[in-house]
């Protein structure tokens, strides 16, 4: 069994285990010293061909760039009011580029135009079959706003893109599935976030994860074409009655699926 923290082979789950409990904090010491982008890099926008089509209606779009309660490919759960923070800050600050580069070229759209939202949905308005709750760091952008051509054609081809967050941790505990004598700590981490996980199988076969309790986005989120979160889709607002649009600052609490997401379905083939 593979260890990608420890960058080790296990011969069992509970060695595997003891060995992350062992370097716990040297592993979050160096977990919130890096700057955490996707791990799949399978393609860049630079590649795609896409065929032409009639263009979207004009409006908004809505990049979700992150989200909770989901375990990712970093083997990080993201919890609700971990993203409240940096949305708050880094609004107006941060672009949206492709393939996380932060070169002129990329640039989908300017800090200006990109509006930061926090938004409380169920986890099937973004593609997953899940009566779970998640809280989505969205942008929202005026598509007359955007920058990069080829970007803006596969929002219009509808192509099934997703997105990603340029982070930093902040505050990140480990959660292990093993309730005996000297894991009560990391158990009881466990025990708060894995009824909350929409994809607890994941939890079930790795037997931990890192609940991320505090991150803060550096300087951009990006279009890809695989995320390390796979439940980041992009929706315009094509099927959306933009009279109920408000476009409101993020505070401490999240806004109601009401506003924005209600209006805005998510919906894939």
């Amino acid at each position: 069994m593979y260890c990608k923290e420890l960058n080790k082979d296990f011969d069992t789950k509970k060695e595997m285990i003891s060995a992350l409990k062992a370097n716990k904090t040297l592993i979050i010491k160096q977990k919130k010293s890096d700057i955490k982008t996707k791990d799949n890099k399978l393609g860049e926008l630079r590649g795609i061909s896409f065929k032409s089509t009639e263009k979207a209606d004009d409006g908004m779009i809505y990049p979700v760039i992150s989200n909770t309660n989901y375990l990712d490919s970093h083997n990080d759960v993201h919890l609700n009011g971990s993203m409240s923070k940096t949305a708050k800050e880094q609004n107006g600050k941060v672009y949206y580029v492709a393939d996380h580069k932060l070169e002129v070229d990329s640039i989908i759209a300017t800090p200006k135009n990109v509006n930061i939202k926090l938004e409380s949905v169920k986890f099937g308005e973004i593609g997953l079959e899940s009566d779970k709750n998640t809280e989505c760091l969205v942008f929202e952008i005026n598509r007359e706003d955007i920058l990069h051509e080829k970007a803006l054609k596969l929002i219009d081809n509808k192509e099934p893109l997703q997105n990603s967050i340029r982070m930093q941790y902040v505050k990140l505990d480990l959660a292990v599935n093993d309730s005996s004598d000297g894991y009560e700590d990391e158990f009881k981490v466990w025990s708060e976030v894995y009824p909350k996980l929409a994809n607890p199988e994941k939890a079930d076969e790795l037997g931990y994860f890192w609940a991320v309790r505090e991150l803060k986005i550096v300087n951009e989120g990006s279009m890809v074409l695989f995320g390390s979160n796979d439940m980041t889709p992009i929706k315009d607002s094509s099927d959306a009655d933009e009279s109920h649009h408000d476009k409101n600052e993020p505070d401490d609490s999240t806004q109601s699926v009401t506003d924005m997401l209600q209006k805005v379905k998510f919906n894939f083939k």
